[in-house]
C-alpha cells in the first residue's frame, strides 16, 4: 500500500525495472477510493499490483512518464470523478447525455469544456464523419476522419454507443451468475475473458482446478484463437476486394465454428467454462477429425492470398505501428507482436497447462497490416499443435465450496492479446468489486496512430480488419 504522493515514483520505478503498465483502475468510491496499478514483469513471469489510497479528487499525472496510462486516467474521471493534476482529458466511454444515475461520476457529468482536450479542425481540412451505424455486421463505432481530400490527417473514435455498464452490473452477483455476463462482454473472446475472470475468482477463493480441466480450458482457448484469426483473414479479403478469397476463408471459418459446436456445444464456445473447471470435456474425436482439415483448407487460402499481388500490395506499409509506439501505448497480442514486441501471456505468465506446453510466439517488425496477417497465420499453426498435444490430457472438474472473501488478479491470452480480470469477493462469496480489462482496451488506442501513418480513406477498413479488435471489448 502506498500513499498517493508516492504513486508516480512507484510507477516510474517499476517501468524503469522493465515493468509494463497492464492496467489502472479505481477500487471503492468517495473518500474510500484507491487507485490500483497492475504492472506486468514479463521477464520475471509475474504481475505486481500497487494500491494508492486517494485523499481528495486529484493525483499525479502518470501519463507524463507512462503514456499508456492516459486512457485509464480518462476512465477514472468518468467513473469516479478523480483526475490527474493539470491534465486535459478526452471523452472515452461517457456519452454526451450521461447522468449520474447511470453510474457516471457527478464531476464528469458536470464538467465544463476545460475538463476535456479540445478538438480542432483547422485550415483546409474538414471532418468526414463515418458511423456510428456502418457496414452491415460491423459494430457501432463513430470515426471522425480529418482530411483535406483523401489522405487521412487525423482520426478520433467514439466508442460510447456500445457501453453497457457490465462491471457495475456484476457487483453483488455470485461468481457463477456473473460468468454468464462476462462471457457475453465480448462475444468473440468469450472463453478467454471468462477464463481470466474464473482464474481471478479461483485465486481469490482458493479454488483448485484439476489438471484435466485446465487442459480442456486450453483447448477451448486455442480453438477460439484459430476461428478468430480465420475470421480476420476473411475480413482482410473483404477489405481488399477479393470476394473469392473471402468466400473461401469463410468456408474454412464455418468448418471451425461447426467444430466448436461439436467439441464444446456452442459455435462461439459460450458455456465452456465453469468455476473450478469446465462444463464438459471436449469431443476429442471430432477435433482430431475436423481441425486438421479446416486448418489445411485455410492454409490453401492463405497460400493463394500471398501469391496475389493486389492483396499483398494493399497490406504492405498500411497502418504502420512501430515498436516504439507499441511499447509506449502498452499494446498487446498480435498487434504488438507484429510491431516487434515479443510478449505473450501464455508463455510470459504461464499457468497450467501452458507451463508445460509452451507456445512458440511469432514476431514481426514491420508493424503493418501484412505483418499482422503473418502473425495470424503462424498462430493458427501453433494453436493447432497445442490442441493436438493437449487432447489426451483433457478432463472435467467443476464446482466450488462455500464462498470465501478475498481479492485476486486473473489473466489469459485472448486472440487479441492479454486479458485481465480483478475480482474482490465479500464474506458470502459475492462480488464486491470487479475490473474487466479485455485486450481491446489496450489496442484501440493505437488505431488512430495507425490511421495517420500516410494512409487514405480506403485503407481504414484494412487497418481495422488487421487490428481485429471489438468495440464491445472496449466499451464494456
Amino acid at each position: 500500500m502506498r500513499g498517493a504522493v508516492e504513486l508516480e515514483g512507484a510507477a516510474v520505478s517499476l517501468t524503469s525495472a522493465g515493468g509494463r503498465l497492464a492496467d489502472l483502475f479505481g477500487v471503492g468510491d468517495g473518500d474510500g477510493l484507491s487507485l490500483r496499478l497492475v504492472f506486468a514483469l514479463d521477464g520475471e513471469g509475474r504481475y505486481v499490483e500497487v494500491e494508492a489510497p486517494l485523499r481528495g479528487t486529484e493525483y499525479a499525472d502518470l501519463s507524463k512518464a507512462i503514456p499508456a496510462a492516459f486512457l485509464e486516467q480518462c476512465e477514472l474521471f468518468e467513473r469516479h470523478g478523480v483526475r490527474p493534476v493539470g491534465a486535459a482529458l478526452n471523452r472515452v466511454l461517457m456519452p454526451p447525455h450521461a447522468t449520474g444515475d447511470a453510474g457516471w461520476s457527478e464531476a464528469a457529468v458536470a464538467a465544463d469544456s476545460r475538463a476535456r482536450e479540445p478538438h480542432h479542425v483547422r485550415g483546409d481540412a474538414f471532418e468526414f464523419p463515418f458511423g456510428p451505424v456502418r457496414v452491415a455486421g460491423w459494430e457501432t463505432l463513430y470515426m471522425g476522419l480529418v482530411t483535406t481530400g483523401e489522405e487521412v490527417l487525423d482520426l478520433y473514435l467514439f466508442h460510447w454507443h456500445k457501453h453497457r455498464g457490465v462491471e457495475r452490473r456484476l457487483v453483488g452477483l455470485e461468481p457463477e451468475r456473473a460468468l454468464f455476463l462476462v462471457e457475453r462482454l465480448e462475444g468473440l473472446s468469450a472463453v478467454t475473458n471468462g477464463l481470466a475472470f474464473c482464474r481471478a475468482v479461483e485465486a481469490a477463493g482458493a479454488i483448485p482446478v484439476p489438471e484435466g480441466a485446465a487442459a480442456s480450458r486450453a483447448v477451448a482457448v486455442e480453438l477460439e484463437r484459430v476461428y478468430n484469426h480465420a475470421a480476420a483473414i476473411a475480413a482482410l479479403c473483404q477489405t481488399t476486394g477479393l470476394s473469392v478469397g473471402q468466400a473461401q476463408a469463410e468456408i474454412a471459418l464455418e468448418r471451425l465454428l461447426r467444430l466448436n459446436l461439436e467439441a464444446f456445444g456452442h459455435r462461439y464456445l459460450f458455456g465452456s467454462l465453469a468455476l473450478g473447471g469446465v462444463c464438459r470435456t471436449p469431443d476429442g474425436e471430432a477435433i482430431r477429425r475436423e481441425l486438421p482439415a479446416a486448418c489445411d483448407e485455410l492454409r490453401r487460402v492463405v497460400a493463394a492470398l500471398l501469391a496475389t499481388n493486389s492483396h499483398v500490395d494493399r497490406l504492405e506499409a498500411c497502418g504502420i505501428v512501430d515498436a516504439e509506439a507499441a511499447k509506449r501505448l502498452g499494446l498487446v497480442g498480435p498487434v504488438a507482436r507484429a510491431s516487434g514486441c515479443d510478449i505473450d501471456t501464455r508463455r510470459d505468465h504461464a499457468f497450467p497447462p501452458y507451463d508445460d506446453v509452451v507456445p512458440l510466439v511469432p514476431v514481426r517488425t514491420a508493424g503493418d497490416a501484412y505483418a499482422r496477417m503473418q502473425v495470424f497465420v503462424e498462430e493458427i499453426d501453433e494453436s493447432q499443435r497445442i490442441v493436438e498435444e493437449l487432447l489426451d490430457r483433457c478432463g472435467e472438474g467443476s464446482g466450488i465450496d462455500e464462498g470465501r472473501a478475498g481479492a485476486a488478479l486473473g489473466w489469459a491470452e485472448s486472440p487479441r492479446g492479454e486479458t485481465l480480470a480483478w475480482v474482490e469477493l465479500d464474506e458470502s462469496g459475492q462480488i464486491r468489486e470487479v475490473r474487466l480489462r479485455p485486450a481491446a482496451v489496450r489496442n484501440w488506442r493505437a488505431f488512430d496512430d495507425a490511421a495517420r501513418a500516410r494512409n487514405v480513406f480506403t485503407d481504414i477498413p484494412i487497418i481495422e480488419a488487421s487490428f481485429w479488435q471489438t468495440v464491445a471489448g472496449f466499451a464494456r
